[in-house]
Parts: C-alpha cells; sequence; structure tokens
C-alpha cells in the first residue's frame, strides 16, 4: 500500500501548490534541502533523476521522509521509462513525474495507486495526457510561455490539473500571475537552489526564498 493515494496526493498539492525541484549527489547536502524547504511550509517535494548517484540517493532520503516528516510527499522526477518508474516506486516514491507522456509509466503508476504527472505542452498534448489517466499534467517547459498560455488551456480544458514547471520565476508578482491564471501548481527548481555558490548559503537563503513562493500563492487565495 502506498503512503499516500493519487487522491492523497491531489488534495495535498492543491493545500500546499509549491514543488521544489532539486538533485544533488549527496544525502546529506539533500536532506539539508529537504528539510529547509519543509520549515517553510513545502510538502510536496520533487527529487529529480538527473545523475548516476540520482536513486540511491532518493532512497535514503525517503528513509529520512518517512522518519521525520511523515506528512510529506517525495516524488521521483525526470522518469522517462516505465523500468526507472518501478524502481523508485518501490523504494517509495510518493508521485512521479515525467518530462514526456508515456502511457506505460502512467499504468504502472496507476497500478500501485500513485499520482502520475507527464509533462505536456500542447492542447492535444494536454488532452492526451488527461485521457491516458494524468492526476496532474505539467505544462513544460513554462519558460516558452505566459500565464495567458495556462488562461487559454483553462478554456478547453477546465478539470484538467496544471502544473507550471521550467524556467519560473521566483519573484512574487509572476508567481501569482500563475496561480490567477488557473495553475494548480507551480515547480520551482535552478531559481530555487542556484547551481553556483555554496550549498550551505543557498540551504540559508532557502527559508526566504519558500516565503516568497507562500506570499504569492496566499496572494491569490
Amino acid at each position: 500500500m502506498p503512503r499516500f493515494t493519487r487522491a492523497d496526493f491531489l488534495t495535498q498539492l492543491r493545500r500546499t501548490p509549491l514543488v521544489p525541484v532539486f538533485y544533488h549527489t549527496g544525502a546529506a547536502e539533500a536532506k539539508a534541502v529537504l528539510r529547509a524547504c519543509y520549515e517553510g511550509g513545502v510538502r510536496v517535494y520533487e527529487y529529480t533523476n538527473r545523475g548516476p548517484h540520482a536513486f540511491a540517493v532518493f532512497a535514503e532520503l525517503q528513509q529520512y521522509v518517512e522518519a521525520e516528516f511523515p506528512d510529506l510527499l517525495l516524488g521521483a522526477g525526470t522518469i522517462f521509462r516505465v523500468e526507472e518508474a518501478e524502481l523508485f516506486i518501490a523504494a517509495g516514491a510518493d508521485f512521479v513525474v515525467s518530462p514526456v507522456l508515456d502511457a506505460a509509466v502512467g499504468a504502472a503508476c496507476h497500478r500501485h495507486n500513485l499520482a502520475w504527472l507527464p509533462g505536456a505542452f500542447t492542447v492535444n498534448e494536454v488532452y492526451q495526457a488527461a485521457q491516458q489517466g494524468a492526476d496532474v499534467v505539467k505544462i513544460f517547459p513554462a519558460s516558452l510561455v505566459t500565464p495567458a498560455y495556462v488562461t487559454a488551456l483553462r478554456g478547453p480544458l477546465p478539470e484538467v490539473p496544471l502544473l507550471v514547471s521550467g524556467g519560473v520565476v521566483l519573484e512574487p508578482a509572476a508567481l501569482a500571475g500563475w496561480f490567477e491564471a488557473g495553475a494548480t501548481a507551480v515547480s520551482i527548481g535552478a531559481q530555487l537552489l542556484p547551481a553556483a555558490g555554496s550549498l550551505a548559503g543557498h540551504v540559508a537563503a532557502l527559508l526566504g526564498r519558500i516565503a516568497l513562493l507562500s506570499k504569492a500563492h496566499n496572494c491569490k487565495t
């Protein structure tokens, strides 16, 4: 049985719709970032499968979450193939995020009653993702569009939950614009924790960045 079902995921995402996206080769560093995000109010967190150590770090991070933050949903991101999905699900992933639409990945998630968030861009792709059972559709890359694009998608597809991802600007007015346009949630990666510089310094500033995200959502609600 999963810790959180598909329904649980969507409920929590709507409640705390600010999703950090992070990857680091070190488990200790990944734990420090996750803890800071949690203390800032994050309850849905994506760790990406973007390096040779990703699975090992994820597995350790999942154990840490279950022991220390049992109400946090930890998902596996950048999942392309069903074999990857099954591997991370076996390690305890609470949801799976993909840059692309692959029905086999979705089917694997649904067999385990876990939320599936495939990437899409056009109206047709968003529709196909919804038809294949996506719990939330990731609009990626968001850096190529504006909130008006989300508003336009909402016209023919008003009921499809949308996660805006990829190049989202960490600025309250910009973030509020996505929510006002109808985005269910936003994910923040490099803007939240830039690759350059000291990780310790980034973690020290992380709570302030999370506060900006929360302010943007609160302004919308």
